[in-house]
């Protein structure tokens, strides 16, 4: 299939190693699941700040006495250190699941290192990676991250709102449906064959324009930062701006004047912000919850908002986002 080829091409895998599935929440489910299911009481190791597709998954199994778990936090700077990760893990872990960019602060996690050091002790453990905010801003390739498993999510990179599942040829996975049989039997139900053709074009146009979209992104958001600075000065805080790398797309800041309050900014504001992810940030009375696992206060917090820039803005953009919180600030 060209669209298999075309992802598996990207990521530098074969194509009997991606799997099609409905987005990344099934694709992570797919992952903890089978590794529960494969194993008694497997012990699995998380970071504090994964997708609730992981995080919430987890902690089901858990609640359900089918797992142990154990959560790894970040340190001050929104980094999740490859020593504590290696810390967590016990002669009983089976699967480390970490993603490789955070959706909320952009913050890169350094999987390589993880996978390294984990595999030298513990040769046995499988690692999983959620790539779903990676891939399309950094270079994504499985050879050089050393994974098991990785998620991909096609509307994080211009595709349609569909996803896929590597999984090395020696990784197990066990099918969460059965049926018809399709994807080898890992995912049957009947093929999305629109969406799966252009999930495959996207991730060609992804990896064909990566070092120009990212420089381009990067660009914006960098410029989004010093107007931010320039205009608020001491009143600004840019969250896990300190982190050893970010995504070249995101910003993630509060603003501490008296009508800057997330929540009011999100109300008024003319341009489109989140306080947290945008698949799960409807609740704006608390504060995100990944904020204060990687760091950050809670009055920062309660006062954050993320911006996310795509190849289709320009700095115009930011100097409308910049005018348009002076208006809210007065």
């Amino acid at each position: 299939m060209v669209a298999r080829n075309r992802i598996s091409s990207g990521i530098k895998c074969e194509p009997e190693e991606i799997t099609f599935t409905s987005g990344g929440t099934e694709s992570n489910n797919m992952v903890l699941n089978s590794v529960c299911r494969l194993h008694t009481m497997p012990h699995i190791v998380i970071s504090a700040v994964e997708h609730p597709s992981i995080l919430l998954c987890a902690r089901s199994l858990y609640k359900q006495g089918l797992i142990k778990l154990t959560e790894v936090d970040l340190n001050v700077n929104g980094d999740l250190l490859p020593e504590a990760v290696l810390a967590a893990c016990t002669d009983d872990t089976r699967l480390v699941s970490v993603m490789l960019a955070n959706n909320e602060t952009g913050a890169i996690f350094n999987v390589p290192k993880i996978v390294s050091l984990t595999k030298k002790k513990f040769p046995g453990i499988l690692i999983h990676t959620d790539a779903a905010q990676a891939i399309g801003k950094i270079p994504v390739e499985v050879p050089a991250l050393g994974v098991d498993y990785l998620t991909i999510v096609g509307h994080k990179f211009y595709g349609p709102r569909i996803g896929a599942l590597y999984h090395k040829t020696s990784a197990p996975l066990v099918p969460m449906f059965y049926g018809g049989g399709q994807e080898r039997g890992l995912r049957p139900g009947t093929e999305n064959t629109p969406m799966i053709a252009g999930l495959g074009l996207a991730a060609m146009l992804a990896t064909q324009n990566l070092e120009k979209e990212s420089n381009y992104v990067k660009e914006c958001r960098d410029y989004l930062e010093y107007r931010l600075s320039e205009t608020f000065g001491g009143k600004l805080v840019v969250n896990c701006k300190d982190c050893k790398e970010r995504l070249p797309n995101t910003s993630n800041f509060a603003i501490f004047l008296e009508n800057c309050s997330s929540s009011n900014v999100l109300e008024r504001a003319n341009f489109v912000a989140s306080k947290g992810a945008a698949c799960h940030s409807q609740n704006t009375s608390k504060p995100s919850q990944i904020l204060l696992n990687s760091g950050v206060s809670y009055e920062v917090a309660m006062n954050s908002i993320r911006v996310s820039f795509g190849v289709y803005n320009t700095k115009n953009d930011v100097d409308f986002i910049i005018n348009d919180l002076i208006r809210i600030s007065k």
